[in-house]
């Protein structure tokens, strides 16, 4: 075995509960920008102590999020999406993977559920260390980047014992400068592999940077990484974030991170709400129902829908899309998939005996932000 694999070993007992003695009275300090591996048993224990010093200090703001959410009435298997996520501000603002809150292709959905675009977000939950449970909203996400913010969305509870509850604020992390790490550095990663439990903090993962550069908006690791973990928190070892784990690559151990200065650069249009590298999709504003092979019904409007500004009501029933009939809407969303905004659509729909048409000039795709 070698010494670097023997140093991880011993690191990475359980909850760092093991006691090793030093060669001499005098204490050995890791170096946090440092890219090799510990040489002796002291540094071992220096490395030890940096890294529990670390998760102490940073597991509070460490959170799973939980998408969707069981109705107990309804028979069958239902979809609840987790995954990870870190606090960064005292009034709850979360950085997570766009992933994890925006499944590809449809926007708002619960995985494995298609649903229009501009449909209403399904139930977001947060998790946060000892099974304290809030409400969360989705604000902005980059489906390119993989970047995703989420808001707590409740006052923090009665009872919470960390630093600055009393006077209403969460526990949160600071951000550090992704910009300034390199090849080589240690790192730490925590998440929620295979979703949250109960009674397991968020586990450590100790690694190394593989791969960064100048300004690189993704980094590297071979912190170990499974499904779950993504949206979790990649650190330094000074415990400021620097990256938010995406995805895993072609081994457990060769993962990517969303550097931190790429949530900096746009954080103004995250905090806002913009679904940010899905710009160019377009949305008519509709609520549809979800009967599997039946006509799409309008049964509601978002805020400043383009559809009813135009006419449509509640109870309408889509026919024809730019003259092409649409049979589900399942179909509806593969026509508006090939539109872009400002695009003006021609709606053909059933309202009681009559049969109206509408001109509906479609809107970017935004996402209302929390407040």
């Amino acid at each position: 075995m070698s010494f670097r694999r023997f140093a991880l070993a011993l690191l990475l007992s359980p909850l760092f509960a093991i006691s090793i003695p030093a060669a001499d009275t005098k204490k050995v300090v890791w170096d946090p920008t440092r890219t090799t591996a510990p040489d002796t048993v002291e540094e071992v224990k220096a490395l030890q102590d940096t890294v529990k010093d670390l998760v102490e200090k940073v597991t509070p703001a460490t959170v799973a999020l939980i998408l969707g959410e069981v109705d107990p009435s309804k028979p069958g298997p239902q979809s609840v999406g987790a995954g990870s996520g870190v606090i960064v501000s005292a009034d709850g603002l979360v950085l997570t993977a766009a992933h994890v809150v925006e499944p590809p292709v449809f926007g708002f959905g619960v995985p494995g559920q298609r649903r229009e675009r501009d449909r209403k977000p399904p139930v977001l939950r947060l998790r946060l260390p000892g099974n304290i449970e809030v409400k969360g909203k989705i604000l902005g996400t980059n489906a390119r980047l993989d970047s995703g913010m989420v808001k707590i969305d409740e006052p923090v509870p009665e009872g919470a014992t960390w630093p600055g509850a009393k006077e209403g604020k969460w526990p949160f992390v600071e951000i550090g400068d992704s910009t300034k790490v390199h090849k080589g550095q240690w790192v730490v990663s925590l998440g929620h592999p295979g979703g949250p439990k109960p009674d397991r903090r968020a586990p450590v993962r100790l690694g190394q940077i593989v791969e960064a550069g100048d300004g690189a908006k993704i980094l590297r690791s071979d912190c170990t990484l499974v499904g779950g973990d993504s949206g979790g928190p990649l650190f330094d070892l000074t415990g400021k974030l620097v990256g938010i784990h995406s995805r895993i690559g072609e081994k457990l151990d060769d993962n990517i991170h969303v550097a931190a200065k790429a949530y900096q650069d746009e954080w103004k249009r995250l905090v806002r709400g913009d679904v940010i590298g899905r710009d160019a999709t377009a949305v008519m504003g509709v609520i549809l129902s979800r009967e599997k092979s039946k006509q799409p019904r309008i049964d509601d409007f978002p805020p400043d829908s383009p559809a009813e500004k135009a006419g449509l009501k509640k109870g309408d029933l889509i026919v024809k899309l730019n003259g092409q009939a649409v049979p589900t809407s399942e179909d509806f969303d593969d026509m508006m998939a090939q539109l872009r905004p400002n695009d003006v659509a021609t709606v053909e729909v059933q309202r009681g005996d009559e049969t109206l048409e509408a001109k509906v000039t479609l809107a970017r795709v935004r996402r209302r932000a929390a407040n």
